[in-house]
């Protein structure tokens, strides 16, 4: 363990990773930044202290069907959604072995793919 002298920044102690996966997740975290910094500065927060929270339901809770999962290399993940505001959200992938969660997508709009409908509502 590394020491720890007055003024330094205290880590986490157990921190997650959070990691864009593609340059579309990417944009879309920095759109919301832009728009709602302290609204995903709260994802940030229920993210990173619980992948798998349900405590909040409504808010935070696995993809469905065929968005329960994705796929990186070989390897199946865990699919979450977080509800960032009415229209934002983020979907996130959680790695436990390397403790990472993946931003598979980001944006200031609803994924219309999570719609009974199916319609196409995302920007």
């Amino acid at each position: 363990m590394n020491a720890v002298k007055r003024g330094d920044e205290l880590p986490r102690p157990k921190p997650w990773r959070v990691i864009a996966q593609n340059t579309q997740a990417a944009r879309g975290w920095i759109e919301l930044q832009r728009s709602v910094i302290e609204a995903l500065d709260r994802a940030w927060m229920d993210i990173t202290a619980d992948p798998r929270s349900m405590a909040n339901p409504h808010r935070q809770h696995q993809l469905k069907a065929n968005l329960r999962v994705v796929k990186f290399g070989e390897v199946e993940l865990e699919q979450w959604q977080y509800e960032v505001t009415g229209g934002g959200r983020i979907w996130y992938a959680i790695d436990d072995e390397v403790r990472t969660i993946w931003i598979t997508k980001a944006s200031t709009g609803h994924p219309g793919v999570t719609d009974k409908g199916g319609g196409r509502r995302s920007r």
